[in-house]
C-alpha cells in the first residue's frame, strides 16, 4: 500500500504540474509567416457577395455551387494554413484555456454572423495535421444567452462555431494550433479567410482518470493520517473501511461524517476535472452548498450530541480520577470496531432514518456526478428532496437526543456512590468529633455494616461502569476515602 500511495500521488502531481503550466490560449489575432499586415481589417462578406464585387456592374451574379464543400484537403494543410499566404480572418475568442475533448466546444469569431458563410475547421499538432469533417463543425449566431456573450468576450450577432471534439484528437494537454477558415468563391479556390489561435487540448478519459487517481489518493491520504503507530499492513487495509474513517468520539461509524466525507469528495472530483478540462474553476449551485451545509451542520451536531450524551460529568469524572477507576491520560478510542452496521442502527437497533438518510444521500450524490461537471453552478436538487435529507437528519439527531445511553445510568450511579461515600465520611468526623487519619480507623466508628452496604454499592456501580466504558475496576479501588 506505501508503493501504491507513493506511484498514485507522482500521477497526481504529474498530472497537476502539466496543468499549472501557464495555457498559451491567446487570441492570436497577428498574420501568420507570409500574410500580408494590411488585409487583416477586411470586413467579412458572404461568397456570393465576392462574386458580384467581382463581376462588376451588369455582369452575372455567379452563384457558387457547393458551399459546403472544404477548400483545404489533408495534403494541402502545409500550403493552405500554415504558409500565411491567405488573408488573416477575423480573431478567434475562447471561454476557457483549454479545449476539452469528447465533447462540443463553443469557438467565438468577432466578426459578424452572415447566412451561407460556412467556417471550416483543422488542427495542427507539429508534426501531423487534422481536418474536421463538415459535420463536426456547426456555425450559428451569438444570442445574448451564449456563454461567450454572458463573458462579454463576444458581442450578440457576432459568430459561434460549435467543434465536435473527439476524444482522440488529444494527448496530455498537448499545444497545438487551432484553424478556423472559410471558402472562396468559386468553390474548390485557396481559403478566403484563415484565422488561427494557439490552444491546449485536455482529454477527456485522461482528466477522468486523474479524478479517480485524486480521490483514491486523498482517501488513502486520510486513512494513512488517522493510522496508529503500531500499524500492521492488514490493520492499515482495515483502515480504509468508511465506517472506521468517519467514527465518531465513541468509536462506532458515523452517518452524519460518512455523508460529508461523501459529498465533500464527489464536489471536489466534479471541480478537479472541470479544472483539468476547462482551466479554470467555476461556482457552486445554492443546491450543492445547502447539502454541503446540511450534512456539515448534521456532523457537527451529532458530534456534540454524543459528546454531551456519552461523556461523564465533570464531578463524577473527578472521582473516578482520584480512585483510580480511569487512568490520568485520555485514552485515545479505538475506531477498528466500527463496522457499515454503526450506519444504519442506534444502541444495535435498526433505525428506519438512518437509512433512509443514508439511501437519499447517495440518491443525491449519484444526481450530481450525472449532472457532471457544466452544472455544478446550476445543479438544483427538489425541494422535497432536499427536505428529506434534511428532516432525516433532524429525526437522526433528535433519536440520538431522546434515546438513553449507559452513561447517563453511569452518572447517576457514580453520583449515589459519590453521596454515600460522603455520608460514611460524615458519620466517621461526627463520631470522632474530628478528621478521621485512616479507613481503618473509620470502620469501628461507622459500623461494619454501613462499610459493607457501601462496597456492596460500590461493586454495583464498578459492574455498570466496566460494562458502559469497558475498564475493569480493581477491588482496592472500590474502598472509601474518608480520610
Amino acid at each position: 500500500m506505501p508503493r501504491s500511495f507513493f506511484f498514485g500521488a507522482c500521477a497526481v502531481a504529474l498530472t497537476l504540474a502539466f496543468f499549472i503550466v501557464p495555457s498559451s490560449a491567446q487570441q492570436n489575432t497577428a498574420p501568420r509567416v507570409g500574410a500580408p499586415e494590411a488585409q487583416t481589417t477586411a470586413p467579412l462578406q458572404s461568397p456570393q457577395k465576392i462574386d458580384e464585387a467581382s463581376t462588376g456592374a451588369g455582369a452575372t451574379i455567379t452563384t457558387p455551387s457547393d458551399p459546403q464543400k472544404q477548400c483545404v484537403k489533408p495534403g494541402e494543410f502545409a500550403i493552405e494554413l500554415r504558409s500565411g499566404r491567405n488573408p488573416v480572418g477575423p480573431p478567434i475568442v475562447i471561454g476557457t484555456n483549454f479545449i476539452p475533448t469528447n465533447q462540443r466546444v463553443d469557438i467565438g469569431v468577432r466578426a459578424p454572423f452572415v447566412d451561407g458563410v460556412r467556417y471550416f475547421a483543422g488542427i495542427d499538432y507539429g508534426d501531423d495535421t487534422y481536418l474536421f469533417k463538415r459535420q463536426d463543425v456547426v456555425t450559428h449566431r451569438a444570442t445574448d444567452s451564449d456563454p461567450l456573450v454572458q463573458k462579454r468576450l463576444l458581442e450578440a450577432d457576432q459568430t459561434i462555431v460549435t467543434l465536435n471534439m473527439g476524444d482522440d484528437l488529444a494527448w496530455f494537454w498537448s499545444r497545438v494550433d487551432l484553424y478556423l477558415y472559410t471558402c472562396n468563391s468559386p468553390v474548390g479556390q485557396s481559403p478566403w479567410r484563415v484565422s488561427s489561435v494557439t490552444v491546449r487540448l485536455s482529454p477527456y478519459w485522461l482528466s477522468v482518470f486523474a479524478v479517480i487517481a485524486e480521490v483514491l489518493v486523498l482517501y488513502v491520504w486520510i486513512a494513512f493520517a488517522l493510522r496508529k503507530q503500531d500499524h500492521t499492513f492488514g490493520s492499515f487495509l482495515g483502515a480504509l473501511n468508511p465506517a472506521q474513517v468517519s467514527a465518531g468520539p465513541d468509536g462506532k461509524g458515523s452517518l452524519s461524517t460518512f455523508q460529508t466525507l461523501a459529498f465533500s469528495l464527489a464536489v471536489a472530483a466534479l471541480i478537479t476535472l472541470l479544472l483539468l478540462q476547462t482551466g479554470t474553476l467555476v461556482d457552486l449551485s445554492g443546491s450543492i452548498l445547502a447539502l454541503l451545509g446540511i450534512s456539515g451542520i448534521g456532523a457537527t451536531i451529532a458530534k456534540g450530541t454524543d459528546t454531551q450524551r456519552n461523556a461523564l460529568s465533570a464531578d463524577n469524572r473527578a472521582w473516578l480520577l482520584r480512585h483510580g477507576w480511569i487512568p490520568m491520560a485520555k485514552t485515545v478510542v479505538d475506531p477498528s470496531g466500527a463496522t457499515w452496521r454503526d450506519f444504519f442502527t442506534t444502541d444495535g437497533v435498526f433505525d428506519v432514518y438512518r437509512y433512509q438518510s443514508f439511501i437519499f444521500g447517495l440518491v443525491v450524490i449519484g444526481g450530481l456526478v450525472a449532472a457532471g461537471v457544466n452544472q455544478l453552478s446550476t445543479f438544483a436538487v427538489p425541494n422535497t428532496i432536499l427536505g428529506i435529507v434534511g428532516l432525516s437528519q433532524v429525526v437522526y439527531i433528535g433519536g440520538k437526543l431522546v434515546t438513553p445511553t449507559n452513561i447517563s445510568d453511569l452518572n447517576a450511579a457514580i453520583a449515589d456512590l459519590r453521596a454515600a461515600e460522603q455520608k460514611l465520611k460524615a458519620a466517621a468526623v461526627a463520631k470522632k468529633q474530628g478528621q478521621v487519619a485512616s479507613l481503618a480507623e473509620a470502620i469501628p466508628l461507622i459500623g461494619q455494616d454501613a462499610y459493607d452496604a457501601y462496597r456492596q454499592k460500590a461493586r454495583d456501580v464498578a459492574a455498570i461502569f466496566a460494562d458502559a466504558t469497558g475498564i475493569v475496576v480493581v477491588d482496592a479501588s472500590l474502598e472509601p476515602v474518608v480520610a
